[in-house]
């Protein structure tokens, strides 16, 4: 989410073209972002990552959920956007905001951010996160929903965006 230039590839899902998969999940709650979870989703999001590829502490993760928040990385698609609630504590996120400040040649929705805290990954929160977000931008009208990949983004959620049905932009 940081503003830092990374080396990237872009993907988009067409919607009205792609088969998206249920968001059911067993193993945790898919609820809309909530602000008032922040620590939560600050403390997945820092150990989400391998060290040196998002927040270098948990005080900068815990900003960085602060400038989500007061849309500093763009207009958080509230009803696009949910938390995987597992006992009580926010575990894993998608981040939808209504277009990328970082690339603008795209319009519609873009996936700012996708994590699970480890001790949660292997659980499809990430699978059921993702369709999730993409029946409600479908459901809102979006044709597309697009995200970018850089070089701390793991084999899995490379095959995770393959399946789901995100494709290079040409």
């Amino acid at each position: 989410m940081n503003g830092i230039a990374m080396p990237s590839d872009l993907l988009q899902a067409h919607l009205q073209h792609t088969a998206i998969s249920s968001p059911e999940c067993s193993y945790a709650q898919l609820l809309p972002l909530d602000p008032a979870r922040a620590l939560d989703l600050a403390d997945a999001y820092f150990t989400a990552y391998p060290p040196g590829m998002a927040a270098a502490s948990r005080a900068e993760a815990r900003e960085e959920m602060a400038s989500t928040f007061t849309q500093e990385y763009g207009k958080v698609l509230e009803n696009a956007s949910f938390m995987a609630v597992r006992k009580g504590k926010a575990v894993g996120a998608i981040m939808v905001v209504a277009e990328s400040i970082w690339e603008e040649q795209l319009s519609g929705p873009f996936i700012i951010d996708l994590f699970t805290a480890p001790a949660h990954q292997g659980h499809q929160l990430g699978r059921s996160l993702i369709a999730a977000a993409m029946l409600a931008c479908k459901e809102q009208g979006a044709r597309t929903l697009s995200l970018r990949v850089g070089e701390g983004t793991s084999p899995a959620a490379h095959r995770l965006y393959a399946q789901a049905g995100f494709l290079p932009i040409p």
